[in-house]
């Protein structure tokens, strides 16, 4: 497995998971299209960071989606519409648990145990992550929701 010093989340991301080095030292694993890797960057940090790159920041885009879409907890963001990067957090984005899913990557979900699910994505990769698989399936449907509605605002303008 490989390690970046300087890693950017893309359109090619598709999750970004909390990673425990060593006791205090925190990091993530990100999945991408055609390659995985850890980095000493927390999920937080990534997604500040890719923001932040779009000017905006993360906390902006939480904002803004509660503006237009009236989601106060765990809400889904957009980071670059066009591209399609619109990614869903999988608890409070300030929790050190949280990860990151890029919704357009995911292909199905399928329950494992109670509190584990397995994600398929599209390309053939799969995960199981501890997460309830309804709770997850509500947090994906809510992205679609409002992946539309920002298309739709989008495309008023086109």
């Amino acid at each position: 497995m490989n390690f970046k010093d300087k890693p950017r989340v893309s359109d090619q991301t598709m999750l970004i998971m909390p990673y425990t080095f060593s006791e205090g030292v925190y990091g993530s694993y990100v999945l991408e299209k055609d390659e995985e890797y850890f980095c000493y960057d927390t999920p937080k940090q990534l997604m500040n960071d890719v923001c932040n790159y779009y000017s905006c920041s993360l906390k902006g885009r939480i904002d803004g989606t509660k503006k237009v879409f009236g989601v106060t907890r765990k809400a889904p963001i957009v980071i670059e519409p066009v591209s399609g990067m619109f990614f869903l957090p999988t608890t409070s984005p300030s929790a050190r648990d949280c990860m990151w899913i890029a919704h357009s990557h995911v292909q199905r979900l399928e329950k494992v145990k109670q509190k584990e699910t397995q994600i398929y994505f599209h390309g053939g990769k799969t995960l199981t992550v501890e997460l309830s698989y309804t709770s997850l399936t509500n947090q994906l449907q809510r992205t679609a929701q409002y992946r539309h509605l920002v298309m739709e605002r989008i495309s008023q303008y086109s």
